[in-house]
């Protein structure tokens, strides 16, 4: 399957937050956490790194499927 990079720029004085990609909304009570920097994700496919000079986080996805369609 294909990969997908998403890259995902950020404002000074957030480098020491945790970034995280949510599929579907991403409420506080009620977010499913696709991957979480500084955690393994729960699927393998699933990447985070935190470029913290650069000030942007990029996600990968590799190996796409059809049930990754959907809004994140």
């Amino acid at each position: 399957g294909e990969s997908l990079d998403i890259r995902c720029p950020y404002e000074s004085g957030y480098e020491s937050y945790s970034k995280y990609l949510c599929k579907g909304e991403c409420n506080f009570g009620n977010k499913i956490i696709m991957v979480e920097s500084g955690s393994p994700a729960k699927d393998e496919r699933f990447s985070l790194t935190d470029n913290k000079t650069a000030r942007v986080f990029t996600i990968t996805i590799t190996d796409l499927r059809t049930e990754d369609t959907g809004q994140y």
